[in-house]
C-alpha cells in the first residue's frame, strides 16, 4: 500500500508554567475528587476498508483525519472534556490543555 510520505516531526519540551485560570472542574461536591476515572486522548480517526488494513505492513501510513497543528482531543467516557496540543515532558508524552468543555454540555 503506497501512500502519503510519513515525516517524523519533532516535539519541543514543554517549559514551566506557571497554573493559573479557571479549573476544569470547580467545586462541584467536592468528594467527588477521589474518583478516579479513564482519561484517553484521541489523536484522530481514519476509515478504511478490511482488505485495505490487511494489506498494512510495517512503514504502511494510515492517515487520520486531524490537520498537524489542530488540537486532540481529551476524552473521559467517549466525551471530549478538552483539547489541546501534544507537547514532550521528558521521555513521555503530555497534553497541554487549550480548552475545556463547560460543566452545561458545551462543546470545548
Amino acid at each position: 500500500m503506497t501512500g502519503p510520505i510519513a515525516n517524523e516531526i519533532e516535539l519541543e519540551p514543554l517549559a514551566e508554567v506557571t497554573l493559573g485560570g479557571k479549573p476544569l472542574l470547580t467545586s462541584v461536591l467536592p468528594f467527588l475528587g477521589s474518583v478516579k476515572v479513564r482519561v484517553s486522548v484521541r489523536v484522530g480517526e481514519a476509515e478504511a476498508s478490511v482488505a485495505e488494513l490487511l494489506t498494512l505492513e510495517r512503514g504502511s501510513v494510515l492517515v487520520l483525519d486531524r490537520l498537524v497543528d489542530q488540537p486532540l482531543d481529551v476524552v473521559v467516557d467517549e466525551h471530549v472534556i478538552a483539547r489541546g496540543m501534544l507537547v514532550a515532558m521528558g521521555e513521555s508524552f503530555g497534553i497541554s490543555i487549550t480548552e475545556t468543555a463547560s460543566l452545561t454540555g458545551g462543546k470545548p
